[in-house]
């Protein structure tokens, strides 16, 4: 069955996560990024590739973590600013997860990193 366009932008692609977080004493949700996010992300790292993107981790989770619903946590600059607050520790592992999620690895960062 050959699909419509109609067909793709209905279809639910997004997948979520869940990720328990004992430091905060619940879960945090993960969401696939659409495709300009990662694009814009990956510009991002390609253009800063020698001196470093700031806040590195804190900009690619506020593009990923979520409620239930798929709404963004902590949205724009705003938001990477407060998750840049927090410990380095919990939010290495989230964004483990949420690399893993969004089908990158440290493979796709070396292959960045050269372009």
């Amino acid at each position: 069955m050959s699909l419509s366009k109609d067909d793709i932008l209905a279809a639910d692609d997004m997948g979520l996560l869940e990720v328990k977080v004992k430091e905060w004493g619940g879960s945090v949700f993960i969401r696939v990024m659409t495709c300009g996010e990662r694009d814009a992300y990956e510009n991002d790292w390609v253009a800063n590739k020698n001196k470093g993107v700031e806040n590195f981790r804190a900009k690619f989770l506020a593009k990923c973590l979520c409620d239930e619903k798929g709404e963004l946590l902590f949205p724009g600059d705003e938001g990477v600013q407060l998750l840049a607050k927090k410990s380095s520790k919990v939010l290495g592992r989230i964004w483990n997860k949420a690399m893993e999620h969004n089908a990158l690895s440290e493979k796709d960062v070396e292959e960045l990193a050269k372009n």
